[in-house]
Formats: C-alpha cells, sequence, structure tokens
C-alpha cells in the first residue's frame, strides 16, 4: 500500500487508542468509584503479547519447531494458579501501596531505598534493549507495508523515531501527568485492552490466510511441517523447565506486567477472570504461530 494510506489507517488507529484512554479517564473522574471490569483487566494482560509475538515466536518456531512454547507457558501455568500465587501478590501490593516491582520488593525489606534504586537500574537496563526491539519491530512492519525510496535503514531509524515520540505523548497525556503515584490508569487499561483484542484478531487472520489461503488447509500444512515440528527428546526437558521457569518469572516481574496485573488491579476478584481468560488468550494467539512458520519456509 501507499506509505500515505498507511499514515492514515495508523493515524486513525492510534487516535481511537488515544480516544478510549480519554473516555476512560473521564469515567473514572466522573465516577471516582467506577473500576475497570474484570474482561477489560484480562484483556489488558495481553501486554504480555508484543511485536514478539508477532516476529520472535515464529522466527523461534522456524529454528526450533515447538520450543517457542515455554514463553507461553510459564504464564499460563501462573495464572491458572492465581489463587496460590498471584492473589497473595496483589494483596502485599494494596497493602504496601506500592507502584512498581522496585518498590513491590523495597517494601518487603523495610523500605530499602537502596533496594529500590538497585532494582530500578536493573530494571531500565535490561528494558532499553527489549524496547528497542519493540520499536525496530514497528518500524519494520511499516517499511515492509509501505517500502520506502529512501533505503530501509533510513526508513526504519525515521519510522521508529517518529513511533518513540507518539509513544512518549501517550505515556505523558495518560500514564504520568498526575503526581499521585497512587492514581490508577483506567483510561490505559482500557486501550489495552482494545489493543489486545486488535492483536488476536491480526494474528488469527493472518494466520488463517496462511493456512487456508497459501497453503490449502490443514492437511498440507502437516504435510509441509518439517522434521523440528516434533515433540523431540528435548521437549519437556531441563531448556524447556528453565525457559518455562523464566517465563513466568517474566509475567511477574516484567515492569509493564507488574504495573497491570498488580497497581492496576482494583478487585482482586477479577483474578478469577483472569485466571482463564488470560490462559485462553495466550492459547488462541499461539494456535497459528507453528502454521506460519512452516507455511513461511515452504514459500
Amino acid at each position: 500500500m501507499s506509505g500515505w494510506s498507511l499514515l492514515v489507517i495508523s493515524a486513525v488507529y492510534v487516535g481511537l487508542l488515544f480516544a478510549i484512554a480519554y473516555w476512560g479517564d473521564r469515567r473514572a473522574a466522573r465516577r471516582p468509584s467506577a473500576a475497570p471490569r474484570p474482561l477489560i483487566y484480562s484483556l489488558a494482560l495481553a501486554v504480555y503479547c508484543t511485536s514478539w509475538t508477532f516476529y520472535g515466536a515464529v522466527g523461534s518456531a522456524a529454528r526450533g519447531g515447538f520450543h517457542f512454547l515455554p514463553i507461553y507457558l510459564g504464564p499460563t501455568l501462573v495464572f491458572v494458579g492465581w489463587w496460590a500465587l498471584m492473589r497473595r501478590v496483589v494483596r502485599i501490593g494494596r497493602a504496601q501501596r506500592t507502584t512498581s516491582i522496585a518498590d513491590f520488593l523495597s517494601s518487603r525489606y523495610g523500605k530499602s531505598p537502596a533496594l529500590a534504586a538497585t532494582v530500578t537500574i536493573i530494571a531500565v537496563i535490561v528494558i532499553l534493549p527489549y524496547i528497542s526491539l519493540q520499536l525496530r519491530a514497528i518500524a519494520s512492519s511499516f517499511q515492509a507495508l509501505a517500502p520506502s525510496p529512501e533505503g530501509g535503514s533510513v526508513a526504519i531509524t525515521r519510522t521508529a523515531l517518529w513511533v518513540a515520540a507518539g509513544l512518549a505523548l501517550f505515556a505523558i497525556i495518560f500514564g504520568t501527568r498526575n503526581l499521585d503515584a497512587n492514581e490508577r490508569h483506567h483510561g490505559v487499561v482500557a486501550a489495552i485492552a482494545l489493543e489486545a483484542i486488535v492483536k488476536l484478531a491480526a494474528l488469527l487472520a493472518v494466520g488463517l490466510f496462511a493456512v487456508y489461503g497459501v497453503a490449502g488447509g490443514v492437511g498440507e500444512v502437516v504435510a509441509l511441517a518439517p522434521e523440528q515440528f516434533t515433540l523431540g527428546e528435548g521437549a519437556f526437558g531441563t531448556r524447556w523447565a528453565a525457559l518455562t521457569f523464566l517465563a513466568a518469572a517474566a509475567v511477574i516481574c516484567l515492569p509493564r506486567q507488574f504495573q497491570i496485573t498488580v497497581v492496576e488491579c482494583v478487585d482482586e476478584r477479577h483474578g478469577a477472570t483472569a485466571s482463564w481468560l488470560f490462559p485462553l488468550y495466550l492459547f488462541l494467539i499461539c494456535i497459528f504461530v507453528a502454521p506460519l512458520a512452516i507455511v513461511g519456509m515452504s514459500a
């Protein structure tokens, strides 16, 4: 498509997210007791699924078959066992009025400022490469849909700069404009929930097109599957266990995930819905990862 068409579509989508966030904040301002419903909270947890789901998971499947699954198995186990672990984390977070993973860990050790600062520094160092990958993925998607005559690297860099500026503006308007650290961001949560629906619909649509539009059906995809798409000796072994553990830790400790799961949780009873809806979302988001890799490798 043309660059202008893509720009208009993107602007409309971003405008919709701004509108949803604005509506959520206005609704909370008019009715302080209003809170996101369990469905919105559960969908917002899908912030765990980023561009890595679209690019990294499919690429990982192409290289190692089903070895991408532990990345989603870990969070699934954590939320299926909500009442055993996450409910306690949410309760502690609310009791201590924590606003970040650094604040949470500090509160468990006498509100140590040194520990909070150390955790914050570690989180920043670790998250910066991750954010850069997200920006590059978005910019690469723009370049793939509307190639720029200036060349790939120049266009990707410029697009990434504008995307970063837009995300910073969104964060300033709806995330950090108030001084109250304990304020919940109902508008942001609502916008993330909408984005979760869009992400799932997009991946399912691409997956259905690949399976039935390109390959010709499920049987053809199975026939095209290379050898690595079998649960061989490495399945459920030490590597799977380690990746599952790391993914389970990530769904708790990632700053954005902690913000949504703990800080934005206004009612721990919402966890009853999240304990089955979020794992179901992860299942649906993964269902076409392997077929996409297989069809892409055979194309």
